[in-house]
């Protein structure tokens, strides 16, 4: 039988294996931590990406005081439940939809009213958003 090294502990194990049976779980543990920190990089590259194309007027809204308030406020009226209810709803609400969108002119004045707020889910956002 041919035996190699484990990277990890240096014990002689059977060539074939990655590790030996103590450090396998380890090394698992840190491949799959390793994947998570390039999935989160990936992700706020995206978001960073996407921000640049948008224009700041819409920007400095969503990071607004007044947002924050009134969108918190809608989702814990509905008690975080999705009102949109399209296929692959996930029915807990973390994100606020304006009904008419605030790049138009009328959106724009209706940005804070209570009417033109719903609370969905991110599936659903996307959908109505058509981003899947």
């Amino acid at each position: 039988m041919l035996l190699k090294a484990c990277p990890r502990c240096k014990r002689m194990i059977p060539h074939g294996l990655p590790y030996c049976a103590e450090c396998a779980p380890i090394a698992e543990a840190e491949r799959a931590a390793a994947q998570e920190r390039k999935a989160e990089y990936r992700r706020k590259k995206y978001a960073q990406q996407y921000n640049r194309q948008r224009d700041p007027k819409y920007l400095t809204f969503y990071r607004s005081k007044p947002w924050k308030i009134t969108s918190r406020a809608k989702l814990q009226a509905v008690k975080y439940r999705c009102q949109a209810k399209l296929p692959g709803c996930k029915g807990l609400a973390v994100e606020v939809h304006h009904i008419k969108p605030i790049q138009t002119a009328e959106g724009w004045e209706l940005r804070l009213d209570w009417k033109n707020l719903e609370p969905v889910c991110t599936s659903c956002h996307n959908g109505r958003h058509t981003r899947f």
